[in-house]
């Protein structure tokens, strides 16, 4: 890929096992190197696990890249070209020789992209368009915020229901009355499958049934000619039904003589009763004779019959079908029917009405599913306007690599035309699109080989490149000969999938059996399909056997031999119905088995458990939910522990007050500290592994795996009920989400066990395949066809998809042929998966009697007529007639095994607190109350409050402040909009004062009362600044006197602490020393930096002082603005914890970048500004406090040292 210039349009065609992640990520290094930088580049994928994995290879492909740049960094021209001469990596060839003349300048680019790494976005096509429209949120016109939701499946169950009762009611009642009868209305999950796999397609044309209105009257007509039947008219087709008379006319395989008697003499006789008797229901619920009475008129497969005799004079045949009795029984027959189709009607109603209601139903509950998130990006990105937000999202991501690029799905790739393949946009950016058509197999999730196709064909028509990779790296060289002869006995894998040869890209590490290198790689295995399991059970024991006795194992060098274990043995299925049986099969020969798990946690009992837990924490006072609690496996009481504290005089009074403090901490701090609380309080992890059993390890992973989901639940609902409620919905239905399967456990090794779909993108030293000559189910849900249109864009003819209800009779029999076309060209894509995820050998497993000729390996096998497949690389494997015997392996020596002493110290992750996380303040109710912590740093204002009523000790104003200071609103808002005035203004200066006029838009958003009197408004602010810039701080100096060279306003700091816990208690009795009480301290054990932001740090000509702007009210007079007024009003909001921190990081600045700095000649104080109070008089709003210099170095002692500090802790 190295002539890939990144600009335009690019198509990667890549075959299984053919390096293409290595490519991709080489890919990367050279568009970082030669054009873009990661925050403006973009790598999707198909999984979260391998956009993980190739995050991880880009970044080791990088580092490795930079390392032998910096290699060749100091070395001549002439050395360079040595070395590029050894290199063996092509890309590291390429470079090499294109930046020989400037390395230097090639480091410092790979340091540089190093540095911005995290920058990139490697993703799911999914979480990048969440990506989009979160960042570009006004572009889009989707301003409206939305969580995805993982209750779709409930939403679109609750919406089948409502619409279907919606149609009940519409309906007469006697044709309810009919369908249930005949079974026509289904449950809620019959009508889910086709609504789902509509809703994959939803691009799709979904074409409404093509059936006849249903007639009720007549229908129930038909069955009055049914009743009024006589004997004489039956008796009249006796002949038909006798063997020596018109009856010899029959075909004995359409209808025999006396079935046809049966059917005419006893079930019409037995309907024509039950209708009698009961009305239409009861032909209806008459299953049997009804079935029999349609086979004159139909065939099994459903088509209808033309006739049932057989080289008969036409007089007979049309003597029997015009008889007035065959007649009114072939109405009857046919109108029954009728209401068959009346399922494909209503069926196709529920999906178009759910396709129509869920974007309601999720933008009224502000939530989005992934599918409605791609489709309303796609939809935004359409019109005018679309096309300037497309134009936006280019500018700022001008190159994408979409990987797996064959399971894209129609709304996708309409989301990624519109962006980067938009014809007058091509030359500004760069699409490279990867993808391998042959391993296209999630046809069930909404993948379209159409799609891919029309991609293809979309890139062809705007002068994109096509590549193609064609060595495979993966499987040792006889075995890709082997599986390439294989496939090109028929290349035509359907839906335009072509195979083209490849070749072997490189040697492997021998796998030796018997003394043979890689004998016979392929193998056929042909059993019997009730012995499949136990043959293939046994061929396994029979391989470890041979690795046991030095048989079969992998040659290294220097004659290293590793051992061939079942870790390195993979077994694939279709279902996993055969993996199950074979899991039966080696689990009883002893033999380990890993299997992924699909199994929800919510199914395991320790989730219930957590359940009663979380009950009894929330109803502390239900003695019943205590006790179940207790008797869970988390707490581990038994029956008589129960009994003893029954007996004792407090009960379970003990526990009942623990679980209440737990729910009080709840409530107060959230889930997760509470819940770390119960566990610690009960020690419950010790308690789980109090005795030994198997399933301990499992235990522990799932408590670990639901702690973890509840606690990122907590994160986005606040609420412990509902919290508690969503839990227990949980642990009644739980599914198959990814997040809620069980995880892995580190012992998870054995014979891996998986279906052919999981197995995609892994690949394993020896596979068996099951069931390799089985059919795949046709799926008749839906049925899928293609209709032919012209692209506008292009002008080409392009196909797209069609979607109708499945009908045998009525569907034209070339849509049916196209439908089971692409079934089975998605089969033989999923085969072609299978038998290329192996590296050194494949026994295919084939069903002796039960498999298809053409299905499965064997449309490849059979190709050519009368003539089995041969190769010198293929083997038919020989069956077994015993279970082998289990051999032992060799005793190997126990290593003698060692540990370092348990550390004393204890260490804790490098976190960050701040003021506000350490003080406790901010709270209007009352000002001792805990605050919840704060990760993130305040900006300038948060920290103000707003002072209860009983702090404004002036009942009577005697000198009131001005009314724009005592009416200007309060609050966090009012005080970020002072700050970024005395951040912005020049304080000698008032002639652009006239700002205030550019600013006066924002005060009428935030106080639209003042709308009105914008111009005394005006006046008014300009009088109080006036005020506060005249007003003296230390000494006679004032903020008006500041020149701009000597200040710096919102001075940010990132501060280095001790690296143990933070000693808070010690900072309190600190401030008490000096006779300073504030609220208790918040811990902060695990901070190791602390972040803050300084409003104004100004130079007076003698010290360096500090400010901070409080627009706190304090009182509607002068006297609630004088020092002792500041002094409360900084013990109840602890500022004078923040004014001694600020003075410390201005300590710390000033003695790294001061020469001959001396803490008592240059450090001044800090400046209170409480800006209601300034009146340009001496001692009002104005508080400067400069503690002892003593003070200021205990306090930086107790942070830490400050000879440890980096020199760039304030910037």
């Amino acid at each position: 890929m190295l002539e890939i210039e990144f600009s335009g349009l690019h198509w990667i065609e890549a075959s299984a096992g053919t390096g293409k992640t290595y490519t991709l990520t080489g890919l990367m290094v050279r568009i970082f190197l030669e054009k873009y930088l990661p925050k403006q580049v973009v790598a999707t994928t198909f999984t979260r696990k391998a956009a993980a994995e190739l995050s991880s290879r880009i970044r080791v492909r990088l580092t490795e890249t930079l390392a032998v740049l910096e290699r060749c960094r100091g070395l001549l021209p002439q050395e360079i070209d040595l070395e590029i001469q050894q290199q063996k990596d092509n890309l590291l060839h390429y470079i090499l020789q294109k930046y020989m003349h400037s390395i230097a300048y090639a480091c410092e680019r790979l340091r540089l992209v190093m540095d911005q790494l995290d920058e990139l976005f490697v993703g799911t096509l999914d979480s990048f368009s969440q990506k989009l429209l979160r960042e570009f949120a006004f572009e889009s016109g989707r301003t409206e915020h939305t969580e995805i939701t993982d209750e779709e499946k409930n939403h679109i169950q609750q919406l089948i229901h409502d619409v279907l009762r919606e149609w009940v009611e519409q309906q007469p009642q006697d044709l309810i009355q009919i369908l249930v009868a005949n079974q026509q209305l289904k449950s809620i999950d019959y009508y889910a499958k086709v609504v789902e796999k509509s809703l994959n397609f939803a691009s799709a044309k979904f074409v409404a049934p093509q059936t006849k209105q249903f007639n009720l009257p007549e229908f129930q007509q038909l069955f009055e000619k049914l009743v009024s039947i006589s004997s004489d008219q039956l008796n009249e087709l006796q002949p038909y039904c006798d063997a020596k008379t018109l009856g010899k006319h029959l075909s004995g395989n359409q209808m025999k003589p006396d079935v046809l008697h049966q059917i005419l003499f006893v079930h019409v006789k037995k309907l024509q009763e039950a209708v009698q008797q009961q009305g239409v229901e009861a032909y209806l619920v008459h299953v049997q004779e009804r079935n029999m009475l349609k086979s004159i008129f139909y065939k099994k497969d459903g088509e209808l019959r033309s006739t049932i005799f057989k080289n008969c004079p036409e007089e007979i045949s049309v003597g029997f079908y015009q008889h007035p009795m065959i007649i009114a029984l072939k109405a009857l027959v046919l109108g029954t029917e009728e209401i068959s189709h009346l399922d494909d009607t209503l069926k196709y109603h529920i999906a178009m009405e759910v396709k129509k209601r869920l974007p309601l139903l999720l933008q009224q509950k502000g939530q989005t599913t992934f599918a409605q998130q791609i489709r309303t990006l796609a939809s935004s990105l359409q019109g005018e306007h679309g096309q300037h937000f497309a134009a936006f999202v280019q500018s700022r991501y001008p190159l994408i690599l979409v990987d797996e690029f064959q399971d894209t799905n129609q709304d996708q790739d309409n989301m990624l035309a519109s962006i980067w393949r938009e014809p007058s946009r091509l030359d500004q950016g760069c699409m490279i699109m990867v993808g391998d058509r042959k391993q296209a197999i999630y046809g069930f999730r909404g993948g379209d080989m159409l799609t891919f196709l029309n991609a293809q064909q979309d890139v062809l028509a705007k002068a994109g490149r096509c590549y193609e990779l064609t060595r495979n790296f993966r499987s040792i060289p006889s075995l890709v000969n082997a599986v390439d002869e294989l496939f090109q006995q028929q290349p035509d894998f359907g839906e335009e999938v072509i195979y083209r040869p490849i070749q072997a890209g490189k040697q492997h590490v021998p796998l030796v059996d018997t003394g043979e290198i890689n004998p016979h790689p392929l193998r056929w295995l042909s059993v019997e399909s009730e012995h499949e399991a136990t043959q293939v059970a046994w061929k396994i024991r029979e391989l470890l056997n041979q690795s046991k006795q030095k048989q079969l194992y992998f040659e290294q060098a220097h004659d290293q031999h590793i051992a061939m274990t079942e870790n390195n043995i993979a077994i694939l299925s279709k279902a996993h119905k055969s993996l199950d049986q074979v899991q039966y099969a080696l689990m009883s020969l002893g033999i380990a088995v890993n299997r992924p798990a699909k199994r929800s946690v919510f199914l395991s009992l320790l989730a219930q458990d957590v359940g009663a837990l979380l009950s009894a924490i929330l109803h502390p006072e239900q003695e019943g939910k205590v006790k179940r609690a207790l008797m869970s496996r988390l707490l581990g009481f038994q029956i008589k522990d129960l009994i003893q504290y029954e007996q004792d005089a407090d009960g379970l009074s003990t526990f009942i007050a623990q679980f209440t403090l737990i729910r009080e901490m709840w409530q107060e701090r959230g889930f997760l500290a509470a819940w770390q609380a119960c566990l610690q309080y009960f020690k419950v992890w010790t308690t789980l592994v109090a005795t030994q059993n198997r399933d301990n390890e499992r235990h522990v992973v799932n408590l670990r795996h639901i702690t973890d989901i509840l606690s990122r639940r907590g994160e986005q609902h606040q609420g412990a009920h509902y919290l508690y409620q969503w839990y227990l919905k949980q642990l009644q239905s739980p599914s198959q989400r990814e997040w809620e399967l069980e995880r892995p456990l580190s012992n998870a090794v054995g014979v891996k066990l998986m279906t052919i779909h999981q197995s995609k993108g892994l690949e394993f030293e020896i596979v068996f395949l099951l069931g390799a000559d089985t059919a795949g189910q046709t799926d008749y849900t839906l049925n899928f066809s293609v209709d032919e249109q012209q692209n506008p864009s292009t002008g080409q003819i392009q196909k797209t998809r069609v979607l109708e209800m499945y009908d045998k009779q009525r569907l034209d029999e070339n849509k049916q042929q196209q439908h089971k076309a692409r079934q089975e060209a998605e089969q033989h894509r999923l085969w072609y998966v299978a038998l290329t995820r192996a590296s050194y050998r494949v026994y295919a497993v084939f069903l002796n009697g039960k498999g298809a000729e053409k299905a499965g390996l064997n449309f490849w096998r059979n190709a050519i007529k009368e003539q089995t497949f041969a190769h010198i690389a293929v083997k038919d494997e020989a069956i077994l007639v015993e279970k082998p015997q289990w051999i032992a392996p060799e005793k190997v020596e126990k290593p003698v095994l060692s540990a370092q002493k348990i550390p004393t110290q204890r260490f804790y992750p490098r976190a960050k607190t701040s003021f506000s996380a350490l003080a406790r303040h901010l709270n209007r109710g009352q000002l001792l109350d805990h605050l919840a912590n704060q990760n993130q740093q305040l900006a300038s204002g948060e920290d103000e409050y707003v002072a209860p009523r009983h702090m404004h000790r002036a009942p009577q104003v005697n000198q009131p402040i001005a009314w724009i200071k005592a009416n200007f609103p309060m609050g966090t808002q009012a005080g970020l909009f002072l700050h970024e005035i005395f951040e912005h203004i020049d304080f000698k200066n008032d002639a652009d004062w006239a700002l205030w006029k550019d600013l006066l838009k924002k005060v009428q958003n935030s106080f639209p009362e003042l709308t009105n009197v914008e111009n005394e408004v005006i006046d008014w602010m300009k009088m109080w600044l006036a005020d506060i810039l005249a007003t003296p701080m230390t000494g006679q100096f004032c903020l008006q006197q500041l020149s701009a060279d000597h200040h710096l306003s919102e001075v940010p700091f990132f501060m280095a602490l001790a690296d143990h816990v933070l000693a808070v208690k010690r900072i309190q009795y600190l401030f008490e020393d000096e006779g300073i009480v504030m609220p208790i301290f918040n811990k902060a054990d695990s901070a190791r930096y602390l972040t803050g932001s300084i409003d104004l740090v100004f130079y007076d000509g003698q010290q360096y002082h500090l400010a901070d702007y409080k627009s706190n009210f304090l009182g509607a007079d002068q006297s609630d603005y004088a020092i002792t007024s500041i002094q409360e009003s900084m013990s109840h909001a602890s500022y004078w914890l923040q004014a001694a921190l600020y003075l410390v990081a201005l300590h710390r600045y000033l003695s790294l970048n001061l020469a001959d700095y001396h803490i008592d000649r240059d450090l001044g104080s800090a400046n209170y500004l409480y800006l209601r109070g300034m009146n340009a008089e001496a001692q009002q709003g104005v508080y400067a406090w400069r503690p002892s210099s003593e003070f200021i170095l205990r306090l930086n002692a107790i942070l830490g040292d400050v000879q440890k500090m980096p020199q760039h802790e304030m910037c």
